[in-house]
Order: structure tokens, then sequence, then C-alpha cells
């Protein structure tokens, strides 16, 4: 229908995975295994045709990072998005391609939904990052944690 647009959106698709891996760079300059990490989930997101393959690979490596998990604060919209995404996937692809009862627009849905989710993870993760970098440069504001008792800064 568009094609004389393909040659024009794939530049756009893969100009983005440039444009973004200069700033990461600098920005993560002191953290090299992060700032791969966080390149290859732009580049999962990037894509034109999103894959669980590739979320898996990037989320795979996200424990390495462990220390972050105190500090992200968008972790259960994270998670449901991609459950939803991944129950959904293989539904609407049935009803869309087999059936026949549903539309493309709802297949097209529920991409925007696990791209969405992708973002949402990526922001988080570097939001926590500096977070963290803050705390370890700057100290904790709170002397106590949670139970009361007096708060402690373990560097892993």
């Amino acid at each position: 229908m568009f094609e004389q647009f393909r040659t024009f959106f794939t530049w756009i698709f893969f100009l983005n995975i440039c444009i973004y891996s200069v700033p990461v760079s600098i920005k993560l300059r002191h953290d090299p295994p992060f700032a791969i990490f966080t390149l290859l989930s732009l580049i999962t997101i990037f894509k034109p045709y999103p894959s669980y393959g590739d979320v898996g690979f990037y989320l795979s490596l996200f424990p390495i990072w462990k220390r972050l998990y105190p500090h992200m604060r968008q972790s259960l919209v994270v998670v449901v998005m991609l459950l939803v995404a991944a129950v959904l996937f293989p539904i609407l692809w049935k009803l869309w391609i087999e059936v026949g009862s549903a539309n493309a627009n709802f297949f097209y849905a529920i991409t925007l939904v696990f791209v969405a989710s992708q973002v949402f993870f990526v922001t988080d993760i570097m939001l926590a990052h500096e977070k963290r970098e803050w705390h370890l440069m700057n100290g904790m504001k709170s002397d106590v944690d949670a139970n009361g008792k007096a708060a402690e800064l373990l560097l892993d």
C-alpha cells in the first residue's frame, strides 16, 4: 500500500538505534556493561518486528544488576504489561490469521503494549541506576530503614 515509503521507514528505524547509542555511551561511560545492556534493550525496542527471543535475551542479563531492584518503581506495571502481551499475542494472531474474525489493528495494539512495557522497563532501570549512583556519591538521606534499624549501605 505504501511501498514508496518502505525505504524511508527502514532508514528511520535503524537511524534511531544509531542516534541513541551516542548519548547512552556518553552517559554510561563509567559502566560499560550497563551501557551495553541498555543499548541491547533499545535495539530490541526499535526493531521493526519484535520477538520474544530478543526480549528474553536482554531480560536474562537483568539479574546481573540485582543491586538496582530496590530502586525500581515500575516493576509491577512492566511485569503486568509483559504478561498481558505474552498472553494476548498468540490469541490475537490466531483470531487474525487463522480464524479471520479480527483484523491487524488488534495485533498492532498488543504490539504497542509489548513495546511500551519495554520502554517502561528501560526508563525504570536507567532511573534506578542513576538513583543508586546518586546515593553512592551523596549518601542516603534516611538514617533508619523500614524496620526502624540503623540503615547500612552495602556495596556489591
